[in-house]
């Protein structure tokens, strides 16, 4: 096996803690010696021991003259945790082989460290990937906002519905089941008024196991969310409108806080509520990682307002005609950079991420 192969077991590591870890990083770590897998490790949630740190304490003396691979740059700062460096050369560790620099210049530093202690380093194996893992986290960083990812299933012309609106199942059983796979690494789903009060949605992991529920997420300038909704019939703790002050003093949000829905503000816009406000009010409330799905005019102003930091583009083996566009809204011109364009069953999911302007 080569760095390669290494590296990809401790991406799939990482991906075990992906969605719990926020607001720290998906990791993951692999202990090889004499070509052999001696332990592996990742980070499980925020305030637990680092993928680096649970990989040394399963390896033990094994760990000593061994090579450590690493999805992401060890720390070398004390937080919640002591800085992962010492730990590796403590552990008499003689080769470290990590996927990407830490975006986090608090935590950066630990090559450095490790080659001052005279340990091998080699970066950027995978990375590609490995940059993906921390897609959420880097925008956290770097933003200071929530990440938000948008998906879209839609027909091969563009369309997410029929001409009468109808949508219920544009794209096949395994698709639907994936959306329910990404609802679990994110902390919330995300849709406008609209999506709700047209399809009356939970917005919740139903269609494969998940440790957690995301937070349901609407965004609703008037507050016309009706009290007998799904949402806040049956999710009202796991629910937060996101609305204007102006609704606030409405009787209508005394009866939503009464049914345990949060309720928070952003100031309002021409075209709705400022989304960028939001997504840093929604990090304020420990909602990091947000997945929007739907509808159009809210998919629009988040890719005209440079606030959608990745895509997920589900496209179905059908056309529609004259139905309705994806992307409902004023004319605009946006480029993106696909990651990855995969099948899935009779679909094809396409992963891209917005150009750097």
């Amino acid at each position: 096996m080569n760095d390669d192969r290494y590296m990809e077991i401790a991406i799939e590591e990482a991906l075990r803690g992906k969605g719990n870890t926020l607001p720290n990083p998906a990791v993951g770590a692999v202990i090889v010696k004499n070509g052999r897998i001696v332990a592996t490790g990742f980070h499980e949630k925020a305030g637990m021991p680092h993928a680096e740190a649970v990989a040394i304490e399963k390896a033990g003396e094994k760990a000593k003259g061994a090579t450590i691979y690493v999805t992401l740059e060890p720390c070398n700062h004390y937080g919640r945790t002591p800085p992962c460096t010492e730990k590796i050369i403590k552990a008499g560790i003689k080769r470290a082989v990590i996927g990407v620099r830490d975006p986090n210049p608090v935590a950066s530093g630990g090559i450095e460290r490790l080659k001052e202690a005279g340990i091998e380093v080699t970066v950027g194996v995978k990375d590609k990937e490995c940059r993906e893992l921390i897609d959420d986290f880097t925008v956290l960083v770097k933003k200071k906002r929530a990440f938000c990812s948008l998906k879209l299933a839609m027909t091969l012309d563009g369309k997410i519905a029929r001409k009468d609106g109808s949508s219920k199942w544009i794209t096949g059983e395994q698709s639907r089941q994936y959306v329910h796979r990404l609802r679990t690494i994110h902390n919330g789903v995300m849709v406008g008024i609209g999506t709700v009060l047209k399809d009356d949605p939970l917005l919740n992991v139903r269609l494969v196991s998940a440790q957690r529920q995301p937070k349901a997420i609407v965004v609703d300038r008037q507050l016309r969310i009706p009290v007998h909704s799904k949402l806040v019939k049956e999710r009202a703790s796991d629910l937060v409108v996101i609305t204007t002050e102006e609704a606030l003093l409405s009787y209508k949000s005394g009866i939503l806080r009464d049914f345990g829905v949060t309720l928070i503000t952003a100031s309002e816009e021409r075209s709705g509520v400022n989304l960028k406000e939001a997504l840093k009010a929604l990090k304020e409330i420990g909602i990091y990682s947000v997945m929007c799905e739907g509808g159009s005019r809210l998919a629009h102003s988040l890719i005209n307002e440079n606030l959608a930091d990745k895509f997920y583009l589900f496209y179905a083996p059908k056309f529609f005609g004259s139905g309705i566009p994806a992307l409902n809204g004023c004319e605009m011109e946006k480029k993106v950079s696909i990651f990855d364009i995969e099948p899935i069953g009779e679909d094809f999911l396409i992963k891209a991420y917005p150009e750097e302007s």
